[in-house]
């Protein structure tokens, strides 16, 4: 997984402020020192109190005012953040140069201030504030002219609104120009123009978030020839579960405002904005989700962020307010659960999709929970979920059942029910044979049991096309080599695998083997160790043992 980390304190671009403006005094370097370590571990609470500190001594540290406008989006608080954006403009400014002192403001200064101001119903100045993210991180000029087009969707002022769009180049973000287009005149009941719109949007590509809006407003306007079309034409490629998901909706807008259509810009920003990095990114999210709730496909992906930069606590808080119902609402459910296993809590992991279950029949729900009964040893409880979720699959046709039979074939392998292990996993390769993982998964069993020797290879030969560079089957073909006495191609395989995963014993414990059968005695004892202590499940470390102790 990738980890990474926001680092509040010293990465941000500054360069938009007038720094020589405000008098400066020294900060406490405790103070930074603190806010940063908070800042790092996601603890936007305590990261504010200590910029809280800053400012309260110095008014004036631009740096301290600019966290917390930043640290208030962050913690969803945008009235606080729209204060600290308009004392970040004063402390910066010389009245006796400019009067108004709006130059010296931050990019995401003016991005607050433009959704405040058209949270206050005051467009003009709303359309001034987003004009005036014209340098720094922020620039994009399609981001900024879909921004102020949002501020003119109106039937009144729709004409300036399309003016607007109209300047983005032609071919530049084609595709998000006319999805705006679409939800604009959708929003100004400009039904007919919407429906071309849509259309035109939906041709060059087909967001599910687009195609949500789209069914909605076919359903809002009673087009019945284009919604009964609509699953065919649109969701071929889905199954029924998740079709009979889609299409349950009520005739409530989903963009029901201006301010709502500017969250899909936000959201939008990541495809607009170059070189966005994790800071700004992160704060346009939350701006997205605060400003446009009712699209939850926004929630969903803002958690999958969440997730990368490991702040769980929150992504859980973001997911939690995906309506279970919806069509993303197993799979919400999932991340959840996957958000607590991230931090090591498979019990919390498999208690909340119990609870999802309670409410949704998901196959997926019932795939994952089987998963982490798996990892878990409870093999009872993981076969009762894989059972549940193989009835959904087969009622409504699930492309990936077979992943079901894979499941069940590895709970039997592990519980040393090899027939029943054996014919799951041939089952899933009968409904999908170009499963790597599956082939391997088999293949490698045959070897390790000395059974089907020929044909192990010939499925893992064929894994290993299917996934070239993957260490797992690797390691199969090198244990191969090993058990027909060829330990020079063995041990050429095994160093791939080790480079790729030094950590894993199974691995550590090949190359011990192959290393002795080489002469090398010595070290294969070290890497037959280094396998003991990597082995953290203990599924072979008495038999390690013994080959400390004897050799092989």
């Amino acid at each position: 997984m990738l980890i990474r980390t926001i680092i509040f304190l010293l990465i941000f671009n500054i360069s938009s402020i007038n720094l020589h403006a405000a008098q400066f005094i020294p900060p406490q370097v405790g103070d930074y020192l603190v806010a940063k370590i908070s800042s790092d571990s996601n603890d936007y609470s305590t990261t504010k109190r200590y910029y809280q500190r800053l400012h309260r001594s110095n008014p004036n540290d631009l740096l301290a005012l600019d966290r917390l406008l930043l640290l208030s989006i962050l913690d969803g608080d945008l009235l606080s953040a729209n204060n600290y954006s308009f004392k970040l403009a004063k402390a910066g400014c010389d009245k006796n140069v400019n009067s108004c002192c709006m130059n010296n403001q931050s990019p995401q200064g003016h991005l607050v201030n433009g959704i405040s101001y058209l949270n206050s119903y005051k467009p003009g100045f709303a359309d001034q504030s987003f004009a005036s993210i014209w340098r720094g991180n922020l620039s994009d000029s399609t981001f900024v002219r879909l921004l102020r087009a949002w501020v003119w969707a109106d039937s009144n002022t729709i004409d300036k609104s399309m003016a607007l769009i109209d300047l983005i180049s032609t071919g530049e973000h084609q595709h998000l120009t006319l999805v705006h287009k679409a939800l604009i005149y959708d929003y100004a009941d400009e039904i007919e123009l919407a429906e071309v719109f849509y259309d035109q949007s939906l041709s060059v590509q087909r967001d599910l978030y687009v195609l949500r809006l789209y069914y909605n407003f076919l359903h809002r306007n009673n087009l019945t020839e284009k919604k009964n079309a609509f699953a065919d034409e649109f969701l071929s490629s889905y199954d029924e579960e998740f079709k009979n998901k889609f299409l349950t909706s009520n005739k409530n807008r989903i963009i029901q405002n201006p301010l709502q259509g500017i969250g899909v810009v936000l959201f939008n920003s990541q495809l607009l904005i170059e070189d966005l990095n994790e800071e700004l990114a992160h704060m346009l999210y939350q701006l997205a989700i605060d400003t446009s709730p009712n699209l939850h496909e926004i929630k969903y992906i803002f958690a999958s962020f969440l997730n990368q930069l490991e702040n769980h606590d929150k992504a859980r808080e973001v997911l939690s307010y995906i309506p279970k119902k919806h069509y993303l609402g197993n799979f919400a459910a999932i991340q959840i659960s996957d958000a607590y296993s991230y931090e090591g809590n498979n019990y919390k992991a498999i208690q909340n999709l119990n609870t999802f279950v309670e409410v949704d029949d998901s196959f997926e729900a019932y795939l994952s929970l089987g998963n982490y009964h798996r990892y878990e040893k409870n093999w009872s409880d993981a076969i009762d979920n894989y059972d549940h979720a193989l009835k959904l699959g087969k009622k409504f046709d699930k492309e990936n059942i077979w992943e079901v039979y894979f499941n069940i074939g590895i709970v039997h392998e592990r519980s040393k029910n090899w027939k029943l292990a054996e014919k799951n996993l041939k089952r899933s390769l009968k409904l999908s044979e170009d499963q790597a993982d599956v082939l391997n998964y088999l293949g490698y069993s045959y070897i390790d049991m000395d059974q089907n020797i020929s044909e192990a290879k010939v499925m893992i030969e064929q894994a290993m096309k299917l996934k070239p560079n993957d260490p797992y089957i690797v390691d199969s073909l090198a244990w191969y080599y090993f058990k027909v006495g060829k330990y020079n191609e063995a041990r050429s395989l095994l160093e791939f695998s080790l480079d790729m995963m030094p950590y894993d014993p199974t691995v550590n414990d090949h190359y011990g083997d192959v290393l002795w059968k080489l002469g090398n005695e010595l070290e294969a004892r070290f890497y037959w160790q280094k396998a003991i202590d990597l082995d953290q499940e203990n599924i072979f470390e008495d038999k390690v043992k013994i080959k400390l102790l004897k050799g092989i």
